[in-house]
């Protein structure tokens, strides 16, 4: 697999669904199998969860994470889902927020999984503030 063939394969997935457009995609055809990384605008938690949502819907094998950087001062949060493409290239989706929420447990460089029920509640806060 080749980085043409997962390029082709992101574009595709792309077109084939309604998703907005990445900001970047990034990809890594060595080694361990074919994968893509798209990363989303931060534009606000309730617009990223959704277009995160968004994406879990069409792919296969999806996971859910949220992770801080390993900067001690850094307000910087980063929600991700992980899943297959149709013809089994890994795809990593994120967006990074300035001063994200609160998420008990979540320290500087730590990730955790990310519930389905908690994307949906940060989805669904549009004009509220995030908890």
């Amino acid at each position: 697999m080749n980085t043409t063939h997962v390029l082709n394969s992101v574009a595709e997935h792309l077109s084939g669904f309604e998703l907005n457009e990445p900001v970047q995609v990034t990809v890594r055809a060595l080694r361990s199998g074919p994968s893509a990384t798209v990363q989303l605008p931060g534009r606000s938690l309730p617009e990223l969860a959704a277009e995160l949502l968004a994406w879990a819907d069409t792919l296969d094998d999806v996971t859910a994470t949220v992770w801080r950087p390993h900067w001690p001062d850094d307000e910087q949060l980063h929600l991700e889902v992980r899943g297959d493409l149709t013809d089994n290239t890994t795809v990593k989706v994120f967006g990074g927020l300035i001063n994200g929420p609160d998420v008990p447990g979540l320290g500087c460089g730590c990730r955790i999984d990310l519930s389905w029920a908690r994307l949906k509640a940060w989805a669904c806060l549009v004009g509220e503030v995030a908890a």
